[in-house]
This record gives structure tokens, C-alpha cells and sequence, in this order.
């Protein structure tokens, strides 16, 4: 509360020049490109975990069964530059956890990341790499050097960016008054359900992303969660990290009292985690599995939110 309070006036300053920059794009002082093919951007307001990822790829797949879609991201902690096309040579370190993760989920479809959206729409929508009809842009909201053709803001039920103040106080990237680009608010993790913990199971949870205490809490309704170790968002794991979950599982194992009237305890993991944890040999004889992450909307929500989607599609495509 007192560091709070300390850097509230800095999220004043803050609230000031993005407020003063949005102006400037809202003015067209600055200039804002606009695509010639149908852009969705799924963004939000908060620094941090809204559901962003499980969402694109839910949004892709539901497209998909009409459009050639593709998917650009930032590509957020890899260790290149540049355009970079997701194929069979990529790596959490060319491209970042999270698109790796969505190409696990999403084997056939175009994907990409590029800092520099732009460039990165330009590339995908040369049909240089296949034939596009749709680019779902992963997070972006901000990036206002381009003007997608349709925003959704994603609002964590749990923690609601109304109420979270301005970096640095708090989480809030940019003033409320933001909000007025989007086409589409939708609030996410209102109820969570983790389907693949078994009843009963016992749980070694690994887990390195912004917000992990809802996903404990679900893990723990139907399963036990025997050890939960934790690491900062878009961690990158190394072999000592290796070393050493295998050391605290092998030692739970040492210690269990249960004997053979209960199965080990599985590894289990986010999908993000998944894709790097997989490369490490220290762990490659270990029972780790990763969480399938549906969206994170309500299923009432789900049809009216596919139906605005397509209706901003087919009336883009129209207009071509």
C-alpha cells in the first residue's frame, strides 16, 4: 500500500503522455495504418494474464472452419529479431513461449511474430506464405501504429481493470478512456474449470505465468496438489531448473508413505511451460503433462461474441 502510494503521481505522469499520445493518434497527427485485410486485435488494458492466448486460439479455430486465418503475435521473450514465421525448426527461444504454445494447439495454421506489427501484417497478407484471409493479431491493443479492424478487450472478472490504478502503481496500461477503440469488451476467467485433473490425482504443479493463484484453486477442487513451484512469467527454464525439479519430485517419491495403494504424483503444467520444460532431458523421463486452456468466457458468452466476429469478417471480405 505505501509503495502504492508513493508512485501514484508517476501514474499520473504516465496516464498523462499516453493519454497525450492517444490524443495525437485519435487526431491522426500521428498516423495509424489500416490493413486491406480483415485485422482482429485481442488485447487489454492490464499488464499481466487476461486470457489473451486461449482466446486467439479459440477464435482461430472457429474461423478457421470458413477463412484462411493467420496469427501474429510479438513474440514475447524470444531471443531473435524480426518477422519470424513459425515452422518445425522454431523454439521458445525464436519465437516465444506463447506462440509455440498456440502452434501445439494449432499445427496447420500460418503463424508469426514481429515486433513490428505492421511489417508483420504486410508479410502474412502478401499470401507470400499461403493464402490469408483473416489475421488475429495476439495482443496489440496499444501498438497504435496499427488500426485493426476489430478490437476485443479481454477484462480479468477477478481482477477488473476499472479498479486497477496506472503504471506503475498498478497494472493499468493506458487511461480508461482507451476503451472507446474497442468493438468488443468481453470479461474472462469468470468461471474456470481445469477438465483434465482427474479426481483424487496428485498434483507436482510447475508453474511460470503472470497470475497462478485461479489455476491453484481449481487444481485443488478435484485434485491434491502436492507441491506447487513457481516461477515468473515466461520464465526460460535451464538445465539447473531442470535439475532441480527432478531432485524435489525424486525426493517426494523417497518420502511417500502411500506405497502402491496410490499412482505417483503427476508433473503437471501450463501450456506456455509445457514447450520448454519438453526440451529439457533432465526431465524427459518424468510424467509431465500440460493443461489444455479453453477460452476463458463464459459458454453463454461464446456465440454472441462468434457471431459479432464473423458479422465484421464477411462484412470486410464484402467490401474487398
Amino acid at each position: 500500500m505505501i509503495a502504492r502510494l508513493i508512485l501514484t503521481p508517476f501514474s499520473w505522469i504516465f496516464g498523462l503522455v499516453t493519454g497525450i499520445r492517444n490524443l495525437l493518434y485519435d487526431k491522426s497527427i500521428l498516423k495509424s495504418y489500416s490493413p486491406g485485410i480483415p485485422v482482429i486485435v485481442v488485447g487489454n488494458l492490464l499488464a499481466g494474464g487476461t486470457g489473451k492466448s486461449p482466446t486467439v486460439v479459440w477464435l482461430a479455430r472457429e474461423l478457421s472452419s470458413k477463412y484462411k486465418v493467420a496469427i501474429l503475435s510479438r513474440g514475447y521473450g524470444r531471443k531473435t529479431r524480426g518477422f519470424q514465421l513459425l515452422d518445425s525448426a522454431s523454439t521458445p527461444e525464436t519465437v516465444g513461449d506463447e506462440p509455440m504454445e498456440m502452434k501445439l494447439l494449432l499445427p496447420d495454421l500460418t503463424m508469426a511474430v514481429d515486433t513490428n506489427r505492421k511489417r508483420g501484417i504486410q508479410y502474412l497478407a502478401s499470401d507470400k506464405y499461403g493464402k490469408t484471409d483473416v489475421i488475429l493479431m495476439d495482443d496489440g491493443f496499444q501498438h497504435r501504429k496499427v488500426k485493426p479492424g476489430f478490437a476485443i478487450v479481454l477484462d480479468n472478472f477477478n481482477r477488473p481493470m476499472r479498479s486497477e490504478p496506472l503504471l506503475p502503481a498498478g497494472l493499468r496500461r493506458e487511461p480508461l478512456s482507451g476503451l472507446k477503440r474497442a468493438d468488443l469488451i468481453v470479461a474472462t476467467k469468470r468461471k474456470t474449470t481445469i477438465e483434465s485433473v482427474q479426481s483424487g490425482s496428485r498434483i507436482f504443479l510447475i508453474t511460470g505465468i503472470a497470475h497462478p493463484l485461479g489455476l491453484v484453486s481449481e487444481i485443488s477442487k478435484t485434485g491434491q496438489l502436492i507441491h506447487h513451484l513457481r516461477f515468473a512469467d515466461h520464465h526460460s527454464y535451464s538445465h539447473a531448473d531442470g535439475v532441480e525439479i527432478r531432485r524435489l519430485y525424486q525426493s517426494f517419491l523417497a518420502n511417500d508413505q502411500s506405497g502402491a495403494t496410490l499412482a505417483p504424483p503427476i508433473i503437471l503444467t501450463t501450456g506456455k511451460d509445457y514447450v520448454k520444460l519438453i526440451r529439457l532431458p533432465e526431465l524427459s523421463d518424468l510424467p509431465l503433462q500440460w493443461i489444455p486452456v479453453g477460452p476463458p468466457v463464459d459458454p453463454e458468452e461464446k456465440q454472441n461474441i462468434l457471431n459479432k466476429i464473423f458479422n465484421y469478417v464477411e462484412k470486410a471480405h464484402g467490401k474487398r
